[in-house]
């Protein structure tokens, strides 16, 4: 498996992996509404989860974040509400209603 690439598993417990030409960020609104991911792991050099990125992902448990990361935007996460898992560190400035709705967190 190849490190940079962003790691999804979905429901049906298969594996999917996104290469993405800037790891930087995680662009707005990328996985907002997909009802099959549960599990995601970024690759080492992702800094920004942007606004929306996982909106309505229902299914979302877990979150693998990267090191590298230095912030999650505005509600980056909002109603994930099977999210039990999101480690992200002490260093990470997390907006304030980046987990909204995330009633398992």
């Amino acid at each position: 498996m190849n490190s940079n690439r962003i790691k999804v598993t979905l429901y049906n417990r298969t594996f999917k992996e996104i290469d993405q030409s800037d790891f930087t960020r995680i662009t707005e609104g990328l996985f907002s509404n997909r009802d099959d991911i549960v599990e995601v792991a970024f690759p080492d050099g992702v800094e920004t989860i942007g606004f929306n990125a996982f909106e309505n992902c229902r299914r979302l448990e877990k979150v693998e974040f990267p090191e590298s990361l230095k912030s999650i935007e505005s509600e980056a996460f909002i109603n994930c509400t099977s999210l039990k898992e999101a480690d992200y560190g002490s260093n990470v400035k997390v907006a304030p209603d980046a987990f909204k709705g995330c009633i398992n967190l």
